[in-house]
């Protein structure tokens, strides 16, 4: 709740300052001086924050629907993307072992990281701001991290579980993908 709170106070304070900028932009307009009035109004205003989406793959993958459904969530909220591929690995258990187990590690952040550039070319096509991470823990506690990392994430995209898609079937008897969003408040 105190998350929520802090997020709204911040809020409040941004619109508090825009509405100084605006009075102090129309005194001057009124002033006869309106080409600083312009200046005032167009000025960008450091405060504000971009909007973050947590677009979490299913493992080193992301599905054409989730990257569709991101990016056109992205530009209409104005937010920067934060793709996320998870395994469930430790990989300084794996040190541990054989360097044929230590290198699966490494080879998951290579396929992560070939299987995101359609991603994030289209993110940069489209001018959204576009970061990548790997992390080696379950979704949840890798969700965390990003949250500690990042700051305040606004949603999380994500795909279903895969014995929930199984399940689901359309009105044609067709198997159905979804996408899961869902709000950080």
């Amino acid at each position: 709740m105190s998350r929520f709170l802090k997020k709204l106070k911040s809020k409040v304070k941004n619109l508090n300052k825009t509405m100084e900028t605006y009075q102090e932009s129309i005194t001057f307009a009124e002033a006869g001086q309106h080409e600083y009035a312009l200046q005032l109004s167009e000025q960008p205003r450091e405060e504000e924050r971009l909007g973050k989406l947590l677009v979490i793959g299913k493992e080193s993958q992301f599905s054409d629907g989730v990257i569709a459904y991101s990016l056109e969530m992205a530009q209409r909220m104005s937010f920067e993307i934060i793709a996320l591929n998870t395994a469930p690995l430790s990989c300084k258990s794996f040190s541990l072992f054989s360097p044929s187990l230590s290198g699966v590690c490494k080879e998951f952040k290579d396929l992560s990281e070939q299987n995101i550039s359609n991603f994030q070319e289209q993110a940069l096509q489209s001018q959204l701001k576009f970061t990548h991470v790997v992390k080696f823990s379950e979704a949840e506690a890798a969700t965390e991290q990003i949250q500690k990392e990042f700051g305040t994430i606004d949603f999380v995209v994500s795909e279903p579980e895969e014995e929930r898609v199984d399940n689901r079937v359309q009105k044609d008897n067709r198997l159905q993908n979804e996408i899961f969003v869902y709000s950080m408040v």
